[in-house]
This record gives structure tokens, sequence and C-alpha cells, in this order.
């Protein structure tokens, strides 16, 4: 995959995600998108502005406020396997310092998946975002 200045802000992949065993839990599997930008100076580039992952923004006339990952979780064809797929929100590893998703397969056998991975760079923002999921 290339790279430009350390950066990688978008990636197409296809991933295999087992399903559940046995009427069992959903089959899971960490994704390794790849996707690293170097300048993560997002705070003072725009008020709230999303990081690479999920965060909480102490508000000073609010209470805090949840705001989603920057990256987006893009299905792509064939849709259809994604019927009993979920994933949650995209967090950075900090040991890898690539973003990660963590996907769900709730149906029985493997799926899989065409996805796009993209971090829309700081500099095309403003931007906002909610979380994929409600927060706990």
């Amino acid at each position: 995959m290339g790279k430009k200045a350390g950066t990688l802000l978008w990636n197409r992949m296809r991933i295999t995600i087992p399903g559940a065993v046995n009427g069992g839990p959903p089959g899971t599997f960490n994704a390794n998108t790849g996707l690293i930008q170097e300048n993560k100076s997002f705070d003072g580039m725009s008020p709230l502005e999303p990081a690479l992952d999920e965060r909480t923004i102490v508000v000073a006339m609010g209470p805090d406020i949840t705001i989603g990952s920057r990256v987006q979780v893009i299905p792509m064809s064939p849709l259809a396997e994604w019927t009993p797929i979920t994933h949650g929100e995209p967090f950075l590893d900090p040991v890898t310092n690539t973003v990660h998703v963590l996907f769900s397969n709730a149906g029985v056998g493997a799926r899989t998946l065409n996805v796009l991975f993209w971090d829309p760079h700081s500099m095309i923002g403003p931007g906002s975002a909610d979380t994929y999921n409600p927060p706990d």
C-alpha cells in the first residue's frame, strides 16, 4: 500500500470474518485498516474536530459530548454478505499506531467482505461525526 509522508488516508480491503459456531457467540475480526495520519493535531484545527478514534470532549457550556471517529467504514459490493455483520467504532491501536475496526458476524459461516476505510484529511474539514453505535 502506498504512503506519502508516513500517511495512509484510505484503504479498500477484502476481509474475512469468521461466523458463529454451533449457536455460540458471533465470530469477531479485528481489522487493521493500515490507516495512519502522522499529523494528529485535529483539536487545534477546528473545535470538536473528530479524531481518528471515538472520544468524549468536555465542553465548557454543556455536558460531555461523545463524537465518533473521523474514519469512515464504507460497505462495498456484494452487499448481501454484510447482512449479519456489525462493527464497532474505529479506534487507534497504540501498538501499531494505525486505525483498527472490530467486526462481528452473527451468521453461520465466514463472510468475506469488501470494505473501504477512509480517513478524510483534516485539511478537508471541519467535519462532524456521530458514533456508529449508541454510546455505552
